[in-house]
């Protein structure tokens, strides 16, 4: 299946793109979705979305479709969904 992926503020610069197709297997979860992402942008976008044991950064925001996902409780992907990645935006 094709999944649609985004990315916005920090994870846009560290991809070096707003937007990407990824082609994951039919059943593939979010996590898998995130694994993939980041083995193609291991230098610098990898580190922002997993920890040292792999595991996805509370830190990061994801949004399938128009709502928000946690990642332990995501909502199973489809064949053309669009996945955002976000950094929290911080102001002041």
């Amino acid at each position: 299946m094709k999944i649609q992926v985004e990315y916005v503020a920090q994870f846009k610069d560290a991809a070096g793109l707003a937007s990407e197709p990824v082609a994951l297997p039919d059943g593939a979860g979010l996590l898998d979705l995130l694994r993939t992402v980041a083995g193609m942008h291991p230098e610098r976008l990898a580190g922002l979305l997993l920890d040292e044991a792999g595991t996805p950064r509370p830190s990061a925001l994801v949004f399938v479709g128009d709502e928000q996902a946690e990642w332990d409780e995501a909502p199973p992907l489809r064949d053309g969904v669009t996945v955002t990645l976000m950094a929290p935006l911080a102001g002041g």
